[in-house]
């Protein structure tokens, strides 16, 4: 059992499986490259891999090979800088982090600086990151080559490329989200500079029974989703589609989460689509490319019922008609004849090749009397068949089929015969015995006749699939040859490749069937193209260079590939054997033939014979075969069938007659006028020979490797399964791969080839070595700093240890060719140089002295053209300047701003005027305030005259000052003067005029509190009158008033420091600052007699009009004493009540913005505290 410890370092969050981990852990290990381990075994690569993945460095290197571990998450590593980083490299490659942005590069450079194909080859299981390894390489390529606008567009559609493979080739799989479901192998061609120039796409065996049948768990391809998600109502509305995929049948085996793949799937539907118009394709292709998507899916939602026929035998309908004829309308098709092609079955016969005998003409095999689409009914009472000719179409009109089916099935038992049946399905494939029984019915005068019958509702359902996975299949055909005609190169010239390669991952499903047996084969092809590159040619060559070298073994699973591929006697022929059988030939068939081929092969078990072995590990009717990555279980259900793959002719040809322009070109077998009736290749063989023809491709060029790895099953980050990774690295042969590496050498060349490149690098081999080439080799190493533990001498070979080394050398070549490039120049020129020299003397010395006086004549001309050009401008400048400056005057005159003194507007002119326009400005401004203060009245300029006090007095001093400013002060806010009771007061004193008169608060100086009164502000006095009888209760002179104090906050609290007298005498020479007294005057007739001769002291009032209310008295005080009184703003002052000081301290605990009022008085003993 598995256990899961969590292993943190640093706060990570990475989850390690499998406790036998930490015994070998190293948290200190990471080493950027695995042969740097010491020692270097599996506990210790393990080991330096987990360490690495913890800290999210997904890359590491086995020498020049890379190991890639999927993270399931992204990282911030992939950013144009990051390209920048390894392009403008100047160090070796091992040098530089791990980076699959370093192995493109390095794969690059050596194609460019080496001049020969390269190839980068991906592998690993199915889930490992191969893709976006993959999509990274090309997204390297891609920016890091050269930005001519000339490969802007070859550049651009081979990176958009991608989008439009994946959309039509991926799938979500059990073991990835974005697996690719067909191999994918990219050439790249570059120029002589390292620039793109073309491409070529080659995809091998799409698995195109996904279209119908997926596996639990899985999705159908990423098109068929995107295009329901994403397309617009319009667009879906011409497909005849509808947004839900529970709606068709190939799409109802989603069980992931629809909500967040819908999204998903909406936005790789732009994608997919902008892609496909960068590659090149019209929108007309784009639409009739959906069509055809959308054909497929409505095909699957087809229903055939089984229907009996009149004389017994079986046949079947179409239940939904209306889906039949929406797919028609998509494929431009006649309902009737795409309802034929579907529910009957024809074979053609032709006899006019047979002899009298009955015999074909030419031999037995050559010519068939009866070619057919499948095999006929075996049993006659079960379906029917119907015998006509080909002269006329069978796409005729459905009432006409009709009579013919029913004229033909009245002579049916005197025309075709149980006996010719039986003949047909015994000959197996003979002509012979076929055209015996043709010959014995007397149709030796037929010519190009048919043969129809009904087909069951299980065949018509295997048509439809088989129909459906060809047309997206040959879809995704078309897609990719058009994608080439775009793409392919258009220059001529040299060129390289390199190419990317990025196939299918090993596979070990729960159920495995036909397409992970060939997705198996090839990884096993890849294994061992992989192994002996790396491992077993490196050995060999080792030692047949003479060095001392002790072997290391390796798994080798030439084996297992020839047991798969082997001519005759492979897993691939047996298939093909028992597919060309006509009747006899079945799943079970060739179980039994695979049973008895491999009986004595360890490398394969087979259910009927696992008592012996392991009963428990196979199914029955499947087969167990030891594959590299381990065992895998195949059932051959449907092997036959899918390695077949044949589409009945009929269907062909009614592809054939679509009116539609892509799927014409998809079925181009269903033409009539084509007559073979070769039986195409196998998928099986098909495959095989490309894979083949792909090893080949690959061993002609230099290959640079990349090995994914996933970190476990589960599609999880930061979860490092130990077991799960250990398998891989013994199923890759990494520790294998790493010893060799770390023990052998990075680099080997013959002497003859180190020698011409590296020459120029010393002066005994430049420019000609006349020796043997591994003694110029020699010395030029020896005249080279570099040490001779870095390299080694074979027979034929000069061995390099390290990439630096190389890299070395690669520098030391550019700076000499710099060098020798400076040399070639320099002599050029000062050859060139002096000849030109030589030349021009000559012509100096004749034309010398012509040349002088004309110098001297052009001079003279030039200065007195000069002087008049100088005169002609300064009168220019004149006449300009005066010029420019009445029209500025005038336009000035006709443009002038606004009259209003907040008018900033002022229009602007040329750099010599710009001191005349600021005083002209100026002066305009001084005469728009004069006018706009003389359009004041006296009232007018009063009121002026108070705002502009008030902001002198408060502004950025009082907080409340702000709330003043847009409201104007109105004085009497009680209507004071129209009070006839006010008029006959005035009259008995000198207050006629009122400055201001409101109800304010007096606040007490006993407890604080607030008493509201009527609180009076004359020309010459302030008074403070009762509200219902305005009898006088004080009344303070104005001249008597010396100090205004205030806090600075928001409250409405104003105190008014009068001046004081001696209360023992009358006399108002004695007066003292700080008390309000009762004046005895001629006006005390009319003061309330009950204050007597009692000082107050200062008055302090709250008021909402405090700041007009102190303007107003600041004025009134300043013109009745000659001086203005002081205006304190602070926080605390003393105030006299009486004849004692108190002192008032205001606080501001609550928010600035206090509404007036909400104030808080308290007196402590000779403080009073006001908190706001």
């Amino acid at each position: 059992m598995l256990s899961r410890n969590k292993v943190s370092r640093n706060c990570s969050r990475t989850r390690i499986t499998d406790a036998s981990v930490a015994p070998f852990v190293d948290p200190a290990a990471d080493l950027p490259d695995c042969i740097s381990l010491d020692p270097l075994t599996e506990d210790s690569l393990l080991a330096n891999l987990l360490s690495r993945f913890k800290s999210d460095h997904i890359y590491t290197y086995i020498g020049n090979i890379l190991l890639s571990i999927n993270p399931y998450k992204p990282l911030a590593q992939y950013t144009e800088q990051a390209i920048a980083d390894y392009k403008l490299r100047t160090v070796a490659i091992s040098q530089l982090p791990p980076h699959v942005y370093a192995l493109a590069d390095h794969a690059w450079r050596s194609l460019r600086d080496f001049y020969s194909d390269q190839v980068i080859v991906i592998t690993g299981e199915s889930g490992s990151g191969k893709t976006e390894a993959s999509k990274l390489i090309l997204q390297y390529l891609g920016f890091a080559t050269g930005k001519s606008k000339e490969l802007e567009t070859v550049r651009q559609q081979l990176l958009l490329c991608n989008p439009v493979l994946e959309a039509f080739g991926n799938a979500k799989s059990l073991h990835n989200d974005n697996s690719s479901r067909f191999g994918k192998y990219i050439e790249l061609e570059f120029d002589y500079k390292g620039e793109p120039v073309g491409g070529l796409i080659t995809h091998y065996l799409l698995e195109k029974s996904r279209v119908t049948v997926q596996h639990p768990g899985e999705r159908n391809f990423h098109i068929f989703f995107q295009l329901l998600a994403g397309a617009d109502v319009q667009l879906l509305k011409s497909l005849k589609l509808q947004r839900n995929t529970e709606n068709y049948l190939y799409l109802r085996n989603n069980h992931s989460n629809p909500s967040v793949w819908h999204q998903s799937d909406k936005d790789e539907f732009f994608n997919t689509k902008k892609a496909l118009e960068s590659v090149g394709f019209s929108a007309e292709d784009i639409v009739n490319i959906f069509r055809i998507v959308a054909a497929v899916l409505k095909l699957g939602n087809l229903i055939f019922t089984p229907v009996s026929n009149i004389d017994g035998t079986e046949g079947c309908s179409i239940n939904n008609d209306y889906e039949l004829e929406e797919v028609a309308t998509l494929l431009m098709i006649p309902a009737e004849e795409l309802r034929s092609a579907l529910l009957y079955r024809t074979y053609s016969v032709s006899c006019s090749a047979m002899d009298a005998h009955g015999m074909a003409v030419g031999g037995g095999g050559g010519a068939n009397c009866f070619s057919r689409d499948s095999t006929l009914p075996r049993d006659s009472t079960t379906s029917r068949t119907f015998l006509g000719n080909n002269h006329q179409s069978h796409s005729q009109p459905q009432q006409l089929l009709l009579q013919q089916r029913t004229s033909l099935l009245s002579t049916s038992a005197s025309m075709v015969g149980r006996d010719m049946y039986q003949m047909m399905d015994g000959c197996h494939g003979s002509d012979v015995g076929f055209q015996a029984a043709l010959a014995s019915r007397a149709y030796q005068d037929a010519k190009d006749d048919f043969v129809m019958t009904d087909l069951s509702a299980a065949e018509a359902t295997t048509g439809r699939d088989t129909l459906c996975k060809a047309l997206y299949y040959r879809l995704f055909t078309w897609i990719i040859n058009s994608i080439n005609e775009r793409i392919k190169v258009k220059q001529h010239g040299k060129r390289r490749i390199l190419g990317v390669l990025d196939i299918y991952g090993f596979e070990n499903l729960p159920v495995n069937g036909f397409e992970q047996l060939i997705i198996n084969y090839c990884n096993e092809k890849l294994q061992h193209y992989v192994t002996e590159i790396v491992v077993k040619e490196e050995q060999e060559i080792y030692m047949q260079e003479g060095l001392e070298w002790s072997p290391i073994l390796f798994p080798d699973n030439l084996a297992v590939c020839d047991l798969i591929e082997k001519h005759n006697l492979g897993l691939l022929a047996i298939m093909d054997e028992e597919c060309q059988r006509s009747t006899n030939g079945s799943d079970d068939a060739f179980l039994s033939r695979v049973g008895q081929v491999f009986q004595d092969n360890i490398q394969i078990e087979v259910a009927w014979g696992l008592l012996s072995k392991n009963a428990d590990s196979t199914a029955m009717n499947a087969f167990r075969l030891k594959h590299y990555a381990g065992w895998v279980t195949y059932n051959v259900a449907g092997f036959l069938q899918k390695n077949s793959d044949l589409l009945v002719r009929g269907l062909s040809q009614s592809m054939y007659q679509c009116a539609h322009p892509i799927v014409k070109e998809l079925f181009p077998e269903g033409n009539p006028r084509r007559t073979t009736l070769r039986r195409p290749a196998t998928s099986g063989t098909q495959f095989k020979m490309a894979i083949i023809a792909l090893m080949r491709s690959l061993r002609s060029k230099n290959p640079h490797f990349v090995r994914c790895i996933k970190p476990n099953a589960f599609k999880q980050p930061h979860h490092f399964d130990v077991q799960t990774i250990q398998q891989q690295i013994r199923h890759l042969g990494l520790l294998e791969t790493a010893q060799v590496k770390k023990n052998g050498f990075a680099f080997r060349q013959p002497y003859a080839w180190f020698l011409q490149r590296y020459k120029m690098l010393s002066t005994v081999t430049w420019p000609h070595w006349g020796g043997v080439a591994i003694e110029g080799a020699a010395r030029l190493l020896r005249d080279l700093p570099i040490s001779a533990t870095e390299y080694a001498f074979g027979r034929r070979m000069l061995f390099i240890k390290n990439d630096s080394t190389l890299m070395q050398l690669e520098d030391f070549r550019r700076i000499r060719l710099n060098d020798l490039a400076t040399l070639i120049q320099k002599t050029f020129r000062g050859w060139a140089t002096r000849w030109l020299f030589f030349k021009r003397r000559q012509a100096q010395i004749k034309i010398a002295a012509a040349w002088r006086r004309y110098k001297a004549r052009r001079e003279y001309l030039e200065l007195r053209q000069r002087r008049r050009m100088i005169e002609a401008v300064l009168v220019i400048e004149r006449s300009y300047i005066q010029w420019k400056r009445r029209r500025y005057l005038n336009r000035l005159a006709i443009r002038l701003p606004s009259t209003s003194p907040t008018c900033r507007e002022w229009p602007n002119v040329a750099l010599f005027l710009r001191d005349t326009n600021q005083i002209l400005k100026k002066l305009y401004h001084v005469w728009r305030c004069h006018r706009y203060r003389i359009g004041f009245d006296q009232i007018g300029r009063n009121r002026m005259r108070e705002k502009v006090t008030a902001s002198l007095l408060f502004r950025n001093r009082k907080e409340s000052y702000a709330r003043s400013v847009a409201h104007p002060f109105q004085g009497d806010y009680v209507r004071l003067r129209q009070n006839s009771q006010w008029r006959k007061l005035v009259n008995e004193t000198s207050d006629q005029y009122i400055v201001f008169a409101d109800i304010v608060s007096k606040i007490t100086r006993s407890s604080g509190r607030l008493v509201p009164v009527l609180f009076v502000v004359s020309t010459s006095s302030m008074m403070i009158l009762d509200q219902r009888t305005l009898n006088i209760k004080y009344r303070v002179p104005a001249a008597d008033i010396v100090r205004i104090s205030l806090s600075p906050f928001l409250d409405d609290i104003a105190v008014f420091h009068v001046k004081s007298f001696d209360n023992t005498s009358s006399s108002v020479a004695n007066l003292q600052t700080g008390c309000l007294h009762f004046q005895q005057s001629s006006e005390s007739s009319v003061l309330s007699p009950s204050f007597g001769n009692k000082w107050k002291g200062d008055l302090v009032l709250q008021t909402c009009h405090v700041i007009e209310l102190v303007t107003k008295m600041f004025l009134v005080v300043q013109n009745a004493a000659g001086k203005a009184p002081e205006v304190n703003v602070h926080t605390d002052f003393e105030v006299s009540v009486g004849h004692q000081a108190v002192e008032f301290s205001f606080h501001c605990t609550g928010p600035t913005e206090v509404q007036p009022g909400h104030v808080r008085i308290v007196r402590r003993g000779y403080r009073l505290e006001v908190t706001l």
